[in-house]
C-alpha cells in the first residue's frame, strides 16, 4: 500500500489527530496506570502538542492512504535536553513525541516513512541525534524501533511515595 504524508493544518485535523492520540493513550493506559485514557485526555494532549510543536519547529504528520483515509500520525519537536552533562550535539536532539499508525497499517511501510520524515526534518535543522520513547511493557514498540537503530539511552524508573 502507498501513504502520503502531510503536515496536519490544526485545527481542522484535530478530530483525526485526536481519535489517534485517544488509541495511543488507551494502549498506554492499559500499560500504566497514571496514564489517561483517550476519553480523559487525548485532545487535551494534542492541543498541548501542537502549542510545543509551534514553540519548538516541530511538526504534526499525518498519513493517508491513497483514498484520503487517515492511516497514522507523528508528533515531532526540537527538545533541549537542559543542564551541561552533554556534548552540544546531544544537547539539543530531535524528539518524537507520539506516534499511531491505525492497526490494520502495521507491520508495512508507513513506520518507516514517518520516521524518514521526522529525521529529514531534524536533519533539516541540523541536529545529529533523534529520539523516541515508549512505555516498558509496549514491547512491540521497542522492537519496531530498535529494527530501525534506536538503542536505549537512559531508563528511567518509577517508584510510589509512600
Amino acid at each position: 500500500m502507498t501513504f502520503a504524508l502531510r503536515d496536519a493544518a490544526f485545527p481542522e485535523d484535530l478530530p483525526v489527530l485526536t481519535r489517534f492520540m485517544a488509541g495511543l493513550c488507551d494502549v498506554e493506559h492499559a500499560l500504566h496506570p497514571g496514564r489517561r485514557t483517550g476519553a480523559d485526555g487525548a485532545e487535551a494532549h494534542v492541543r498541548y502538542l501542537a502549542r510545543e510543536v509551534a514553540a519548538n519547529r516541530g511538526r504534526m504528520i499525518l498519513a493517508e492512504t491513497q483514498q484520503g483515509a487517515a492511516a497514522g500520525m507523528m508528533i515531532c519537536a526540537v527538545e533541549d535536553m537542559g543542564g551541561h552533562y552533554l556534548y552540544p550535539d546531544h544537547q539539543v536532539v530531535g524528539f518524537v513525541y507520539d506516534l499511531w499508525i491505525e492497526p490494520v497499517h502495521r507491520g508495512g511501510p508507513l513506520l518507516d516513512m514517518l520516521l524518514d520524515c521526522a529525521e529529514a526534518h531534524f536533519r533539516e535543522l541540523g541536529m545529529t541525534v533523534m529520539m523516541i520513547s515508549y512505555l516498558v511493557g509496549n514491547d512491540r514498540a521497542a522492537a519496531a524501533y530498535e529494527k530501525r537503530g534506536f538503542r536505549p539511552n537512559e531508563v528511567m524508573l518509577e517508584r510510589r511515595v509512600r
